[in-house]
């Protein structure tokens, strides 16, 4: 029994050792990727940010031929108006949001907001012929296209950030670490919360005034 536990006992020992300094080794690791996932979430909303200011360029452009081509169209400025007026407000809420330093749910639910928006100009120009037989429309309009296109992939990146960040966090080891090693851990939030909703849809048909008459 006794040369057994002679036997056994040290290579209990080699074991436990190597399976510390594993465990050990993987405490930076597993922190820097955490680290990393987590500046990626934070800073999707510098990108949202930079697709915006673009987005925004190219729909003043637009507006600025909507306005010119349709002054004695009453009922297409009004349209216009509107349009223009959600989508300021929009951006507005997510300047806002992002100047108070608001959490990742507000800020990606206010990017949702501006996106909606930006689809809703498109529609509403969409539904004058006045405005859509200009030659210089369909140019335009690909311009607002290529803006809308571009903060909704950056919104979709955002929110793929910050879910990758949850299930890293989420996962097995990574919570051990997190539970043995609490303040250095503490730096990192256990889940980032966000904007859970359909992203960019649209009730077309009340939005369109040419199809709800």
């Amino acid at each position: 029994m006794r040369k057994a536990l002679k036997i056994v006992l040290p290579i209990l020992i080699v074991v436990v050792v190597i399976a510390v300094v594993v465990f050990l080794a993987l405490v930076p690791r597993i922190y820097n990727t955490l680290n990393v996932k987590n500046q990626a979430a934070l800073g999707g909303q510098a990108l949202y940010s930079s697709a915006l200011n673009l987005c925004s360029q190219k729909v003043k452009a637009v507006w600025t031929m909507a306005e010119q081509i349709s002054t004695k169209e009453t009922e297409a400025q009004q349209a216009i108006a509107a349009a223009r007026s959600g989508f300021e407000g929009a951006e507005k809420l997510f300047r806002t949001a992002l100047e108070k330093g608001e959490g990742l749910a507000e800020l990606t639910r206010a990017a949702n907001g501006v996106l909606q928006s930006a689809l809703a100009i498109r529609v509403q120009i969409e539904a004058y012929p006045v405005i859509r037989s200009v030659e210089t429309y369909n140019q335009a309009m690909r311009g607002v296209e290529e803006g809308i296109n571009e903060i909704k992939t950056a919104l979709d990146d955002w929110i793929m950030y910050i879910r990758d960040f949850n299930t890293y966090r989420k996962s097995f080891w990574v919570d051990i670490l997190a539970g043995v090693f609490a303040g250095k851990f503490s730096a990192f939030p256990s889940e980032h919360d966000y904007y859970k909703g359909p992203i960019g849809e649209l009730d077309i048909d009340a939005l369109n005034p040419q199809r709800a008459k």
